[in-house]
Parts: structure tokens; C-alpha cells; sequence
């Protein structure tokens, strides 16, 4: 009985050592796991429009078995992920690229200029690990703005003489300005010679003339230029500057005509009259004696009137007084 007995529990013993032997290859493989972690970070906390910024990314297998197929992905760095290499467990590889600032980047701002990356492998089963990594920089505001500068060429000026303005357009700023234009309120737009954008630090220069006239009289020229354009986000931004020149009167610049008409001198077809239109002879006493034939007519008109009045009155008083007499004679 005993040796049977005996000979069961070692039955019984064979029968469990494959079931033990199978639960510890199962505990064995459960702590086998695939992990893949990825670290990134910037080269500088903040940052300018056109301003790079070095990226910094880190990957390493952090599983206990090798991870294959190990690509990075970042989408404002690269359109195609980018290929690593195989990674056995506890092993990294480290990888860097630049990026420039662009004007998109201020869609949002004040919010940070923000990407994330992604690395990814596939381990020995071809199960897909993944991890993701986010760098932050703040971004400083650019300045979009530029200064327009107007001189005339001389202080003061007489009728029929000729001006010159020199303007200079000049980018202040730190991005580029487009649909750049230039209007002068008197004289009109003025030609850049087709220049339509300034990056940051140029300029442009450009003139314009303009012919005084007597009726730009007395009071000084003074006229505004503006300069405008738009940033690279479309938002426009101007800029203004005036130039004043006096005026004076310098005679042997004027025809006889004009010569009148600052006299005071009324008239239709004055400024078609073909003798008129010569020269003014400053030696001439034509303004002093215009308009005299006409002074003179009011004047005797004025008399006339008065003497007639003073007629009348002197009459009337003659007939009351007639009439007076003949009443007390009766």
C-alpha cells in the first residue's frame, strides 16, 4: 500500500512542474514591456520674429526590448517624420534642427510659439509605441512701422516759381511692409518708381514740383504727405509729414494781368487778354493808375447825385417859402 501511495504523489509531482514552469514563463513575458519616451526642449525661452530656435529632441527605450522603426515627428520642423535608428532597451539617441520665427507664428499671439513632437517604434510583435514631447518659447512682438520725411527746396517763394519736395520713405521696423504708397494732399499720389515693399532698414526717395501761383496768395504753402503701407499681417500703419514754404511777390515774375488782379482790379476776360498776358514793366504805373477811369466815374456820379439832391431840397424850400408870402399878403 505504501508503495503505491509512494508512487502516485510522484505521478502527481510530474504533473505539476509543467504547469509551474508555465506560469513563470508567463509571469517572465508580462515584464517584458516595450516603452519608447521622448524628451525636446529649446534652445532659448524667447523669441523675435525671425529669430531661430534650436530644437533639441532626446529618445530613448525605456522598455526592456528593442524597439525598431523609431521615427520622430514635429510638424512645424519637418513634413516627413524623421528616421532614427533601432533602439535596444535603455539606449537613446539624441537629434537637433532649427527653426525660424515666421509672421503665422503671431497668429495667436501673446500665446507661446508651441509644438509638440512625436516618436514612435514598433516592438519585437510589431505593437506601435509612442510618446510625445511639447517645448514652449515666448514670443516678442515685432514692429511694423515706417517714418516718411518732406523738405521743400527753398524757404519762400513768389508766383511762377517752382518747388521742389524731396521725400524719403524709410522701414522703422522690424518685418517687411507692403503695398507701400505715397499721397501728397496737394499734390496727388507721388511715383515711387513702382517700389510697392521696404524690408526692414531700407528706404526709398522721391520728388515732386509744383508752380506757385497768385492765388496760392498770401498766405504760405503748406501741404501733408502720407506714407502708407501694411504689415505682413495685412494691418495698415501710416505715417505723415508736412513742409511749409512762405510767399512773396516778386514782380518781374508776373504778367500785367496778374499785376491787376492783386491791384484789386475787377474785370472780366482779364485773364485772356492778349496784351495782358506779357511780362509786367516794374517801371509801368499800370497798377497804380488801374481802375482810375473807373474811380473817377463814381466819383462824378456821386457828385452829381448829391448836387441834384441838394437842387431839389433848395427848390422846395423856395416854393413853401413862396407860398408863405402870398398867404400873409391876402
Amino acid at each position: 500500500m505504501k508503495k503505491w501511495s509512494l508512487l502516485l504523489i510522484i505521478a502527481a509531482v510530474a504533473l505539476l512542474i509543467p504547469m509551474l514552469s508555465a506560469n513563470v514563463s508567463a509571469e517572465e513575458d508580462t515584464s517584458q514591456g516595450a516603452s519608447i519616451s521622448i524628451d525636446k526642449s529649446a534652445g532659448k525661452n524667447s523669441a523675435q520674429l525671425g529669430d531661430t530656435i534650436t530644437y533639441t529632441f532626446t529618445i530613448t527605450n525605456s522598455g526592456n526590448v528593442t524597439v525598431d522603426n523609431v521615427t520622430v515627428s514635429d510638424y512645424k520642423l519637418w513634413m516627413t517624420p524623421q528616421s532614427v535608428e533601432r533602439l535596444e532597451p535603455g539606449h537613446s539617441v539624441t537629434i537637433s534642427d532649427n527653426y525660424t520665427v515666421v509672421v503665422a507664428d503671431f497668429a495667436n499671439f501673446p500665446a507661446p510659439l508651441t509644438n509638440t513632437a512625436t516618436a514612435s517604434g514598433t516592438d519585437p510583435l510589431g505593437n506601435t509605441v509612442t510618446d510625445n514631447a511639447t517645448a514652449e518659447v515666448t514670443l516678442n512682438a515685432y514692429t511694423a512701422s515706417i517714418e516718411v520725411t518732406k523738405e521743400a527746396d527753398k524757404y519762400s517763394a513768389s508766383p511762377h516759381e517752382v518747388i521742389t519736395y524731396s521725400y524719403t520713405i524709410a522701414n522703422t521696423g522690424n518685418v517687411t511692409i507692403s503695398n507701400l504708397t505715397l499721397e501728397d494732399d496737394m499734390l496727388g499720389e507721388i511715383n515711387l518708381d513702382e517700389v510697392t515693399s521696404l524690408n526692414p532698414g531700407e528706404n526709398i526717395a522721391a520728388t515732386a514740383t509744383y508752380t506757385v501761383t497768385i492765388d496760392d496768395l498770401p498766405e504760405p504753402i503748406v501741404n501733408i504727405a502720407t506714407a502708407r503701407g501694411e504689415d505682413p499681417l495685412g494691418t495698415v500703419i501710416t505715417d505723415n509729414a508736412s513742409a511749409s514754404v512762405s510767399l512773396t511777390i516778386n514782380k518781374t515774375l508776373l504778367t500785367k494781368a496778374e499785376i491787376l488782379k492783386l491791384s484789386g482790379v475787377p474785370g472780366k476776360g482779364i485773364d485772356t487778354a492778349p496784351g495782358l498776358q506779357k511780362p509786367f514793366n516794374p517801371k509801368s504805373q499800370a497798377a497804380e493808375h488801374a481802375g482810375k477811369k473807373d474811380r473817377d466815374n463814381e466819383e462824378e456820379q456821386l457828385q452829381i447825385r448829391q448836387r441834384t439832391e441838394n437842387h431839389s431840397d433848395a427848390d422846395g424850400q423856395l416854393k413853401i417859402r413862396q407860398k408863405t408870402k402870398h398867404h400873409h399878403k391876402k
